[in-house]
């Protein structure tokens, strides 16, 4: 074994017993003393707490049950019961669930020293005379909107809805305001992917697919809404959450027929994924998602186009399945003949694909402002 050889071995043990010591020795906040309290035998302390004394911005989503915690690049999600975690991305393991008593969360103390430790410590200082090659450190995450997925609705043998009047067909219409969506971005210095850009099937499988294998930041799917009433019309905008009424479920269901016209098991969502850490994932980016929404219909109803009905949200099968910010727009009811006649007009198209890009290009412009909303 040469001297070189050796020399780095020795380097390797020593960082290895200075990152191991770093962490054994961390001790709890002696202000945190006080607020230990005991479950099953296991100490806990008070999650809010322990982020105020370390400085560490804590988000409660109630609607999930779960915890964000986060320190400038670094997050972590927690979820009530479970001993499952996702670290900025990566899911761990706790050696007990986290709790919640008297509307208060707990975590145990073994999640602050693995945990929460790195975030607030820094690297052990190496000695000048060991010389070590240099590990590749990835960058800090940041807050920046460079690609955007356009889900066109529909498409090939799934013609979507249909007007009763001019017979429009969604697919067409999704299509031809997918493309005017697309030079606009693309104008503004952003990379589009388009799901389809002609007359294909695609399954919405694929569709959620190509969007997480994509790298992208946002995920915007473009249809267009219809209804047994002939007077309903105007711009809706939705985001993933529980349906709150029986037109966001029956709408959800209708979009998510195409199913049964995939050639493949690829229609149902892989069962052996955990449940618990993808309502993680998407607790992440529900948030996200609802400004988005917010910023598209306020757009629209900016430009007087359609009429606005506002952010709604239902389970559809697409927003369900990708693992960023989405939104599924519904421009326009093509059951109603104002709207219908609206659709048909290349001008009208031009005008709202105007709107919603713009939508989209403010909301992109406040995240990277506030770095994700953590700012105002």
């Amino acid at each position: 074994m040469t001297k070189k050889i050796i020399a780095v071995v020795l380097a390797a043990i020593f960082l290895a017993g200075c990152a191991t010591t770093h962490t054994s020795y961390f001790r709890l906040d002696r202000s945190l003393q006080a607020d230990i309290r005991t479950f099953g035998g296991f100490e806990y302390v008070p999650l809010t707490r322990l982020c105020d004394v370390y400085s560490i911005s804590c988000k409660w989503d109630t609607v999930a049950r779960t915890a964000t915690v986060q320190r400038d690049s670094n997050i972590i999600v927690l979820r009530e019961g479970s001993e499952r975690i996702l670290v900025n991305g990566t899911e761990r393991s706790l050696d007990r669930p986290v709790m919640v008593s008297g509307a208060v969360v707990y975590v145990p103390l073994s999640f602050v020293r693995n945990n929460i430790a790195p975030m607030i410590t820094t690297r052990p200082t190496i000695p000048t005379s060991v010389r070590v090659p240099e590990a590749t450190v990835p960058s800090a995450r940041k807050f920046t909107i460079r690609t955007v997925v356009l889900d066109t609705g529909h498409g090939g043998k799934d013609v979507g809805a249909v007007g009763r009047g001019l017979k429009l067909q969604e697919k067409d219409v999704a299509l031809a305001l997918s493309k005017r969506i697309k030079q606009i971005l693309e104008n503004s210095g952003i990379k589009v992917i388009m799901t389809r850009s002609d007359d294909t099937f695609i399954p919405l499988p694929k569709r959620a697919d190509m969007a997480n294998s994509s790298s992208a930041d946002i995920f915007v799917s473009i249809h267009v809404n219809a209804s047994r009433s002939r007077l309903l019309r105007g711009f809706e905008c939705y985001y993933l959450s529980d349906a709150t009424d029986d037109n966001a479920r029956a709408l959800a269901a209708f979009e998510d027929s195409s199913l049964k016209l995939s050639d493949s098991a690829e229609a149902e969502h892989s069962k052996h994924l955990d449940k618990t850490l993808w309502d993680m994932t998407l607790s992440e980016n529900r948030m996200e998602s609802g400004e988005l929404a917010s910023y598209i219909c306020s757009s629209v109803e900016e430009s007087l186009l359609l009429k606005n009905r506002g952010v709604r949200s239902a389970r559809f099968y697409v927003l369900k399945n990708t693992n960023i910010p989405s939104v599924l727009v519904e421009a326009g009811y093509i059951s109603n003949r104002a709207d219908e006649l609206k659709l048909k007009d290349p001008r009208f198209l031009d005008q709202l694909a105007e709107a919603i890009a713009r939508g989209i290009l403010r909301y992109k412009e406040r995240y990277e402002r506030t770095e994700g909303f953590t700012k105002i």
